[in-house]
Parts: structure tokens; sequence; C-alpha cells
């Protein structure tokens, strides 16, 4: 029984005494050399476990591409020709958080190898370039169909009211795209290049949008307006949500008809509870926006004139609250 035992502890420690040291994987040191940039996507991790050293690597490659669509996001810039110049245009888009976001596939793990040394712990996650882009471009195509719809309808519509609103759909998506692509181009930059004509839409649409509203010149016609403080009201929204304000009829494409009525109910005193209806309407007579509000509550005074200057007051901060708000969401990127 002891020569049995003595025979095991011999064969062990012979084992432990002859066995080859572990070879060190040559991505420890040149990760790039093993999985060239051309073919892959690689990133390199490390920590006090093998755990650790994965989280590490899959974090870097995230950051990797965070910073990179970010910083293609982060501004479209395009030129828009008027009056025979050229105005510089910059539009900000809502910068995204890749890292939440990003989706990898086809993604891969070197086994983590344990460098004595160091006291640490490497890995690498790689992800083919081809391989990845084949279970990528679905995404791609289905967001590409969905823009292509929307832009060949904005590219038809003859109406440039019509064709304002319909931009900032079109830009959302058209973004959304954009943000793909960006996903795509990192993973393989050659087949994400069939997609420049999609890319070139995208940035014309400022462009389009840019003409439209250029060409939404609007004149203001109110039935009636205590000391015109209803049609200052809405002439103030309609320039500073970029819209021109047209002098005369015949300088306008469109035309802003203002009816208001004070529903008057009374006699010394007299109360009234006003409201407007907005309808602006094209040369052809298409209604292309339509808005009505009435006071929030009625007004008394000894004459309508008193009244109109207790009610109008607040009643135009209701309309240009009102008017700022639809007008900023719907007319603009």
């Amino acid at each position: 029984m002891k020569r049995t035992f003595l025979l095991v502890a011999l064969s062990v420690l012979s084992f432990g005494l002859f066995a080859k040291p572990q070879v060190m994987p040559d991505w420890v040191q040149n990760y790039r050399k093993v999985y060239p940039n051309s073919e892959y996507l690689a990133q390199r991790g490390s920590g006090d476990s093998a755990e650790k050293a994965k989280t590490d690597a899959i974090g870097a490659l995230s950051r990797y591409f965070q910073s990179s669509v970010n910083a293609s996001l982060s501004t479209t810039l395009s030129s828009v020709t008027t009056n025979d110049s050229i105005d510089e245009k910059t539009v900000v888009v809502d910068e995204v958080n890749v890292q939440s976001q990003v989706e990898f596939f086809g993604l891969e793990y070197t086994e983590p190898f344990y460098v004595k040394s160091e006291k640490k712990w490497y890995c690498v996650v790689y992800m083919n370039r081809d391989e990845a882009w084949q279970q990528y471009k679905p995404q791609i195509d289905i967001k590409k169909n969905s823009f292509s719809g929307l832009y060949k309808n904005l590219e038809k519509e003859t109406d440039y009211f019509t064709k304002l609103g319909m931009c900032k759909k079109v830009w959302t998506v058209g973004t959304e795209l954009l943000q793909k692509l960006e996903y795509g181009r990192i993973i393989n930059p050659s087949e994400e290049a069939q997609y420049q004509n999609e890319r070139d839409e995208i940035a014309e649409i400022p462009v389009i949008f840019e003409t439209a509203k250029q060409n939404c010149s609007i004149y203001i016609n109110i039935n009636s307006d205590y000391n015109k403080m209803i049609s200052t009201a809405v002439s103030t929204v309609l320039t500073d949500t970029g819209f021109t304000v047209a002098k005369t009829k015949a300088e306008a494409n469109y035309v802003a008809e203002i009816s208001v009525d004070d529903n008057e109910t009374g006699a010394d005193p007299v109360s009234i509870k006003p409201s407007v209806n907005i309808k602006i309407s094209s040369k052809k007579a298409k209604t292309v926006f339509s808005y009505e509000v009435t006071s929030d509550e009625k007004s008394i005074g000894y004459t309508i004139e008193s009244a109109q200057k207790k009610s109008y007051p607040k009643l135009t901060e209701q309309i240009k609250t009102a008017l700022n708000e639809k007008f900023s969401g719907s007319f603009s990127l």
C-alpha cells in the first residue's frame, strides 16, 4: 500500500516538473495582428478575473461605437441657396447613447488568459465584419424602405405649407436611418457605401424645409380686433417661427383668415367670452392649417370696449402660447 502511494506521488511530481508551461497567445501582446482591422472589429480588455476581462473588452468596443457614431451624428451641415447666395445652416441632431442602444452581431471572445507576471487576465472580443454585416443589413433595409416612401411623397407634394409639415416626420425617420448607417459604416464601410444615395437625400431635407418655408408668405385678414391685439399676436408667432408675414394679399402665397366673436351677452354691464378661429389657406383655397381658441373666462364691463380691454390681453397670451407650441412642433426640424 505504501509502495502504491509512493508511485502515485512520484507520478504527480513528475508531471508537474515536466509539464510544458502555458504558452501566451499572440493576441495578448498584439491583438491587432491576430485580428486585423480589415477583417475584424476587435478590442482587448483586462481585469483581475476572467469575467472582468471580458466585461472590459465589451466596454471598450461599446465606447468605440459610441464615440464614432456620435462624432458623425453631432451635426449635419447643409448649404441653402437664397437670393443667389449660399447661407450655411447647421442642424443639430440629438446625440445618441450608443452604448445602451447598439447591438453587436456575431460577437465572439477569446479564451481569457492569465498573465502571472502582471497578475491580470486578458480577453479579446471580436466580430468578423462580413458576418456581422449580413446579420445587421436587414435592420438598415427596413428603415431605408420606410424613409424612401416618405421621401418620395415629400418630393411629390406641391403645396409648400403641406410640404413643410411633412418635413419633420421625414427628417425624424431619416436621422434614425442615418444612425443605422453609422453603425453599418463601422461594421463594414465598403458595404455601407452602397447607401450613399439615402445619405444624400437625408442631407437634402433641411434644404427642402428652408425652401418651403421661404415660400410660405402669409397675409393676415381679420374681421374685428380690439387695438389690433389678436392680429399682432398671430403675426408675432408667425415671425418668431420663421414665416414671412406679407403686407398685402397680393404678395402672399397664403391667407390667414381670423374670425373673432366676442360672444356678447347682457347689457350694462356686458359680458363677453371671446373665441378666435384661425384658418390658413392657399391661393387654391386649400386649407393647410386651422386652429380655434376660446377665452378661459368671461369678462364683464359697462361697455363692450371695457370688457374687451379686460379680456383680450389674456386671450392674446393664450393664442401665442398655443400657436407657438403648434408651429414649433409641426413646422420645424
